[in-house]
């Protein structure tokens, strides 16, 4: 175990950092966390048929019936969920067999992919709340 230690650490020669099983599992998370926010914010730009729950009638329906409460954020999630999950499943199988977890990353590269994550999820979470607040007419005085 302390041989490994080297492997960790940059080296001063090349400025490369080898990638663990742990980083590849970092970036993934960092994949879908940046999805997920980008096909939540799609449910709300595309007309995407999502099923909806109708909490009175105990019933999913794929239609938006006017007039009776339903509840769209269940479909939301669901879609966002799942095809956050197979875009990043994806991405995985593409980095398993292009062999990462063997490659040499920059940790600069690492650090520009968590920055791009984190701004990713702060624009679509203040477009989230500015579509709800929009929807609702909390920006209007």
């Amino acid at each position: 175990m302390v041989q490994d230690y080297h492997r960790l650490l940059p080296d001063a020669s090349k400025g490369f950092l080898v990638m663990k099983k742990s980083d590849v599992t970092y970036i993934l998370g960092s994949i879908f966390l940046a999805l997920a926010s980008i096909f939540y914010c799609c449910t709300m730009w595309l007309p995407i048929p999502l099923p909806r729950y109708y909490p009175l009638q105990h019933c999913w329906k794929w239609v938006n019936q006017i007039g009776v409460p339903s509840q769209g954020w269940y479909g939301m999630q669901a879609f966002t969920f799942l095809a956050a999950g197979v875009v990043t499943l994806m991405v995985y199988f593409l980095l398993k067999r292009a062999g990462a977890a063997e490659k040499t990353l920059k940790p600069a590269i690492i650090r520009l992919l968590g920055v791009m994550v984190t701004l990713i999820i702060v624009i679509c979470m203040a477009y989230m709340l500015y579509y709800e607040f929009d929807k609702w007419d909390i920006l209007k005085n």
